[in-house]
């Protein structure tokens, strides 16, 4: 498992979790697990790959590093994210399936 860090603006994470997701689903990935934590103005999203390849592609699309790695594995202006709804009580973020409805 290969698990990418991504840095979001807090003002941005909605739009960007959307581009994530829009982009994951284009892309025919799969995470296995997406984990989120508050750092000043900003939200860190970890979300675990089962392949490289498709951690490689994600780091580089949405400018991510492996979590122990500080530096950015590519080279995105603006970083943007799926659909993703939060478990109650919880700091994980749940993939959205297919059929799951627009109730996000």
């Amino acid at each position: 498992m290969d698990s990418i860090r991504v840095r979001i603006r807090a003002a941005e994470f909605s739009a960007t979790v959307t581009d994530i997701s829009e982009w994951l689903d284009a892309n025919g990935y799969q995470p296995i697990r997406y984990r989120y934590d508050h750092h000043e103005d900003a939200v860190l999203v970890t979300v675990d790959f089962p392949a490289k390849a498709a951690a490689e592609a994600f780091a580089t699309r949405f400018d991510g590093a492996w979590p122990d790695n500080p530096e950015p594995f590519g080279s995105v202006e603006r970083r943007s994210a799926p659909a993703i709804k939060l478990r109650p009580n919880r700091r994980e973020l749940l993939p959205r399936r297919r059929g799951d409805g627009d109730a996000y």
